[in-house]
């Protein structure tokens, strides 16, 4: 596993801030932010896959594990090639993927998980009303109707939230996502910031 991913995860429910504390993230030294939903929207929509993506995030649903897998792995190695992406020095951020215990699993080959930050957010109705807030700033196709918005939050208790476990709590940061977006990223530099130095520590022929 020595040619894998160093990562970060951030999971929480939908509208628990992830994407808002990766983008933060992103502009730190040391860290690449990488986003499932940038990606899987950026896949062309007149393609065969690029359509069943777009019919499957409009209904509120998850796009089959082995497919977000790769996905993935092949956006990040495309990162490594362009050089934007530095595995040896750089620790991944990774929001929106794994979204099932399958597609951790699958994950393992490729990224060596050293910490999950979990957006804990118990309260459903703010997160809907920040999904219409979001939908009315971003035109986010997945968050203009509220069956769906309640539907994605359903998957997320049944689907993502297991994941957790896979991990273990050893590995799990819990952060309250209800708090101002401020509160919440000191909460996580907090906890970034000895891992950035743990592993600028390691020299880059060891990892």
């Amino acid at each position: 596993m020595s040619h894998a991913y160093q990562a970060l995860l951030l999971i929480g429910p939908p509208g628990s801030g992830k994407s808002t504390q990766g983008k933060i993230l992103a502009a730190l030294p040391g860290l690449h932010y990488w986003s499932a939903g940038e990606v899987l929207r950026a896949v062309d929509p007149q393609s065969d896959q690029g359509r069943m993506i777009q019919r499957t995030l409009a209904r509120g649903e998850l796009i089959p594990d082995e497919l977000a897998v790769s996905l993935c792995v092949a956006d990040l190695e495309a990162r490594v090639l362009a050089g934007t992406y530095r595995p040896a020095t750089d620790l991944l951020v990774l929001d929106g993927i794994p979204r099932t215990v399958r597609q951790a699993a699958l994950l393992d080959e490729h990224v060596v998980v050293i910490k999950v930050f979990h957006l804990v957010c118990t309260d459903s109705e703010q997160l809907v009303q920040r999904l219409r807030r979001r939908m009315a700033e971003q035109g986010r196709a997945d968050d203009a109707d509220e069956h769906v918005i309640r539907l994605r939050l359903e998957i997320y208790q049944g689907e993502t939230a297991p994941v957790l476990d896979y991990y273990g709590a050893e590995c799990i940061a819990n952060i309250d996502a209800l708090r101002a977006p401020a509160e919440v990223f000191h909460h996580i530099l907090h906890r970034v910031i000895p891992l950035l130095k743990r592993r600028r520590a390691v020299p880059p022929d060891r990892r």
